[in-house]
């Protein structure tokens, strides 16, 4: 998924060095996440190319070479970042499609919120799309599309069972519909953060899912 250095043994500084030893488990889940959450934080702010390991060192309050028991390179720490971004993203999208709603539209409503939301409140996902769009392209490209995957599913799920319900449209294919209100969902969003604003009011959430679903919701007949 993403390349690290396979062998810490060799030179920093020029000196051979020896492999450094394996933090006990006790403190080894602590440490790792603080440094994450550090990472986090300084790459959402300054992005990729600009940020050193020093720095997150710092933000985490460890020591330079403990990060590196943790993760062999700064691409290492970056690739973990952004999993642990999405993965998080993902879970929170799921929480919101298992609430009871009194219909289709608005669960779909209520993914699209929590999506936007999640996106404002976690900075890095900025700095991906605006500083390090070409880099997460190239080399990170799989993370996304196993998100974009796992949306698409979500959303599908959400519209099988309006369909059961009645209030999903049955004359267009599932796939197809899943896939068209994922990729809007996933393109407004990523829109909205590469602009730099983050602020989208509900006004405009709900005119999107209305515009959106009136492709699929299915409508009543005229009397």
């Amino acid at each position: 998924m993403f390349t690290q250095s396979s062998n810490l043994s060799e030179t920093r500084h020029g000196r051979a060095t020896s492999p450094s030893p394996t933090p006990t488990a006790a403190v080894s889940a602590g440490t790792r996440s603080r440094i994450l959450d550090a990472a986090e934080a300084v790459f959402g702010a300054q992005g990729f190319r600009k940020t050193k390991l020093e720095e997150i060192a710092a933000a985490a309050g460890v020591s330079r070479p403990l990060v590196y028991r943790y993760f062999h390179n700064k691409g290492a720490l970056y690739g973990v970042v952004v999993e642990r971004v999405l993965r998080e993203w993902n879970e929170v999208l799921v929480a919101e499609a298992a609430r009871t709603t009194p219909g289709t539209a608005h669960k779909l409503r209520l993914v699209l919120t929590a999506c936007l939301r999640f996106a404002r409140e976690r900075t890095v996902l900025q700095g991906l799309l605006a500083r390090d769009a070409s880099l997460v392209r190239a080399k990170y490209g799989d993370l996304f599309e196993g998100g974009n995957s796992l949306l698409r599913d979500l959303v599908g799920r959400i519209l099988d069972d309006g369909m059961q319900r009645g209030d999903v449209r049955m004359d267009l294919a599932l796939d197809d519909m899943a896939h068209v209100v994922s990729e809007v969902f996933i393109s407004y969003t990523f829109r909205v953060l590469a602009g730099g604003t983050g602020q989208v009011g509900e006004r405009r959430v709900d005119a999107i899912v209305e515009t959106l679903l009136h492709g699929v919701i299915a409508q009543p007949p005229l009397r």
